[in-house]
């Protein structure tokens, strides 16, 4: 019934992945992105299909399936042949002849351990509870990953709203040069405004070949996380909110202890601790060993020289003094089990921080988000009303020059909240467990 357990589960870890890597067959090779904005699906299945982390944990988890089947192994009997041929000579200094022979024997060898008293049906057990704990771990492992690709994916489109930013400045900054420039022709303005709307455009030029130098990093480093070559060029479309529980800090706490897989593998590693010392235990009972074997051998110097054997034993071994090695075997499995509800302890307090610092991360950037959309439209109006009474003879540039310095941060502002704002809500989403279902609802209603 337990290895039915396990089996339904590490099934279930892997739906997510083949329904995620679905969404790559529309591409042509996923070494190599279309020239086409990319969807978070389609970046999350070439992230899960190339990323070296999900591979390594699926041999961890392959390894941890055959280690079932080895402990399983010892409750088999074991066959072997054993053949030789020996060659000698007798020498007789009394009577007869000296005697020279060759000899061919064959024997059919059987163990089978019929009782051990535990520590097979221990070992059994810890390599199962292993494998679930594989499980969960690789489950973790895709969540984790997920995560860097909404991550990575959030500062890229940070950086290219960034760089949008300070083009649409770049533009502002052409209009007050040009306005500048007509009224000092016209006489009605001193040339020192020109050169005042000048280096304020050059600082906007150099301020977009920063961001634009940023952009190309930030794009490198998704493009790692998707496991391409870092010069892949990523064109991405809009990545909308994730859906993340309205809860009380306390119910994000709970929610995150009953659905992390960090936290369900370190639990499933307590549980194999205490297999192991259950394992220990019987290893220093005693086993009964059932033996066998059976063959024939033959003279091929004589050819009427031949004969049979059979040999059946049941052996009884008892431990009675092992150099005190019993003990110490016991007193670390007890210590491995310490350490493992010690770590499980240690990481529940860490997911408690984790929620709170991602939760509130959600509930100031939103504010934030609020707050910052309001500046951007004061700031554009501010602008936009200092440019057309400069125009009009009735300001002066420098007041321009400072409108147009607030609307530019104004814009990389809001484009930074905006950017935390969901990078804070794909982590929460991550930190309580829930950015694995979230996918996988999207994945099989889509």
């Amino acid at each position: 019934m337990k290895s039915k357990s396990i089996s339904i589960l590490h099934s279930n870890v892997w739906k997510l992945a083949f329904c995620l890597l679905s969404y790559a067959s529309t591409l042509q090779a996923a070494t190599v992105p279309p020239d086409r904005p990319l969807a978070i699906g389609e970046l999350l299945a070439i992230a899960l299909e190339n990323n070296p982390e999900t591979s390594l944990m699926w041999w961890q988890a392959q390894r941890a399936s055959a280690a079932v089947g080895n402990a399983r192994s010892a409750f088999y009997p074991k066959f072997s042949l054993d053949a030789n041929i020996a060659h000698g000579r007798d020498f007789r200094f009394t009577n007869g002849p000296d005697v020279n022979y060759t000899i061919l024997t064959a024997d059919v060898v059987m163990q089978f351990l019929v009782a051990d008293f535990g520590e097979r049906a221990a070992n059994v057990e810890a390599t199962l509870l292993a494998l679930g704990a594989a499980g969960w771990q690789t489950e973790w492992t895709l969540q984790k990953v997920m995560a860097q690709v909404f991550e990575k994916s959030y500062a890229t489109l940070y950086a290219q709203d960034t760089l949008e930013a300070y083009l649409l400045s770049l533009e502002d900054a052409k209009k007050m040069l040009d306005s500048a420039t007509k009224l000092n022709q016209a006489g009605l303005k001193p040339i020192s405004d020109v050169y005042s709307s000048k280096a304020s455009l050059a600082q906007i030029q150099i301020d977009v070949i920063q961001h634009r130098s940023e952009l190309r990093i930030q794009n490198a480093k998704l493009a790692t996380t998707l496991g391409l070559d870092v010069d892949a060029v990523l064109q991405l479309a809009p990545i909308d909110a994730l859906d993340v529980p309205q809860k009380s800090l306390l119910a994000l706490i709970h929610l995150s202890k009953e659905q992390r897989r960090d936290l369900m593998a370190q639990r499933a590693e307590v549980a194999v601790a205490m297999a192991n010392k259950k394992k220990v235990d019987a290893k220093y009972r005693p086993k009964i060993t059932l033996n066998s074997r059976g063959g024939a051998e033959k003279a091929l110097s004589d050819k009427r020289s031949k004969g049979a054997h059979y040999r059946v034993s049941l052996n009884l071994e008892v431990p009675i003094f092992t150099g005190f090695e019993d003990v110490y075997q016991k007193r670390m499995a007890y210590a491995d089990i310490k350490i493992s509800e010690e770590e499980l302890a240690q990481l529940e307090l860490e997911i408690a921080l984790e929620v709170l610092t991602q939760s509130n991360s959600v509930e100031a950037t939103r504010e934030m988000l609020k707050f910052a959309k309001e500046n951007l439209d004061n700031a554009q109006a501010a602008y936009d009303a200092t440019l057309e009474k400069y125009n009009a003879g009735k300001e002066r540039i420098a007041e321009v020059s400072i409108a147009l310095r607030q609307i530019v941060h104004a814009r990389v502002r809001y484009s930074e909240i905006h950017a935390r704002y969901l990078t804070a809500i794909a982590n929460l989403a991550f930190v309580t467990g829930s950015l694995n279902p979230s996918m996988e609802g999207r994945c099989i209603n889509q």
